[in-house]
């Protein structure tokens, strides 16, 4: 069975208007680069400094705001934490916390909608391009035989599935997830994975770049390829900033850096199935 066929078995058009949209030119906040900006459900009005979200006003601080500016006039590109401080904090010497602390309050704004912005492990971020949130495929999903019958993920009781050659890696998500609350189904490699796909379609993908066989990253191609939306979050030992690049680029939910702190996995795996996770 072929990444192809299982993306198939598994059942936004969102428009971006560019914002003078060349690469490392930033606009001055004073000047506008454009009337509107628009993403998703969101109005970007830097002439006003408003952020409208279905037309309503959005309340946002200014370091935020400054923040979506230059992450929306470098869309689809790394931005560097020295960029965005030297652009949002000119002349000052900031704690990096505070640039956290800002882009949480920025993500905060966003809402459900967060997920544009991306987070490169000890590099920066990334705002994702409309080519990353892409359509649905036009070929039709239709269930491979040897999968009918199954039963789709509870949103209140999500299943993850683990994708990671190493054996202790394996089983310490199992057991940090199942502790939240969530349930588990781990592999050692992307054929295993599609020798014994789960009953039911998966909520969220955990995959590891490197491994036997199918890379982590060369499986997210296939899924995207037919359109399949399975929100993926990679794990990674070995990990550079184009690997990280192309893996967001691609609509992957975060790229974590082993060991991986259980927090920011369990926060992104939260983002990715829209459910809290409850303490252990």
């Amino acid at each position: 069975m072929s990444g192809s066929s299982l993306a198939q078995s598994f059942a936004t058009d969102n428009k971006l208007i560019t914002l003078d949209h060349r690469p490392r030119a930033y606009a001055n906040k004073g000047s506008p680069a454009a009337e509107t900006v628009r993403f998703r459900r969101f109005h970007v009005v830097p002439s006003e400094r408003r952020l409208l979200c279905d037309g309503h006003p959005v309340e946002i601080g200014g370091r935020a705001f400054d923040l979506l500016l230059i992450l929306l006039n470098s869309r689809g590109m790394l931005v560097t934490k020295d960029e965005i401080v030297s652009y949002v904090w000119p002349s000052t010497v900031v704690d990096e916390s505070n640039l956290r602390f800002q882009m949480a309050s920025l993500r905060k704004a966003l809402g459900e909608d967060r997920d544009v912005i991306k987070t490169i492990p000890r590099r920066g971020y990334l705002f994702v391009t409309e080519a990353a949130e892409r359509e649905p495929s036009e070929r039709g999903a239709q269930p491979d035989a040897r999968l009918g019958g199954r039963a789709e993920s509870s949103a209140e009781n999500p299943l993850i599935a683990v994708i990671d050659d190493d054996d202790a890696t394996r089983e310490a998500l199992d057991g940090l997830l199942k502790s939240v609350g969530w349930r588990v189904e781990t592999f050692a490699s992307v054929q295993a994975f599609l020798n014994g796909v789960p009953k039911c379609t998966p909520n969220c993908l955990i995959l590891d770049v490197w491994m036997p066989g199918r890379s982590g990253l060369d499986f997210q191609t296939d899924l995207v390829s037919v359109g399949l939306d399975v929100p993926v979050i990679f794990i990674s030992g070995q990990a550079d900033v184009p690997m990280s690049v192309r893996a967001m680029k691609a609509g992957a939910i975060e790229f974590l850096t082993k060991p991986v702190r259980h927090e920011e996995l369990l926060a992104a795996i939260s983002l990715a199935v829209g459910s809290s996770v409850r303490s252990p």
